[in-house]
């Protein structure tokens, strides 16, 4: 299990894309893909700062995506 901190840049159906950094391009940062029980419990908003515990593998797409397993608002 890997962590990624960053700021939620965009909230689509079932998952997010995290950035490092507030100002963010269209292929900075990762698609997570978020069970729907895991996005009823955390209401995500853009410009959070959150925590994501994910998958190790990554697709190598641009940007990268893999499953987000637990997202912590900080």
């Amino acid at each position: 299990m890997a962590t990624f901190t960053g700021y939620v840049a965009e909230v689509m159906e079932e998952k997010i894309r995290v950035t490092p950094t507030r100002e963010a391009e269209p292929f900075d940062g990762i698609v997570f893909h978020v069970a729907r029980p895991l996005l009823d419990e955390t209401p995500l908003l853009v410009g959070q700062q959150v925590r994501v515990e994910h998958d190790e593998r990554l697709t190598r797409s641009l940007p990268p995506q893999t499953t987000a397993y637990r997202i912590v608002v900080l």
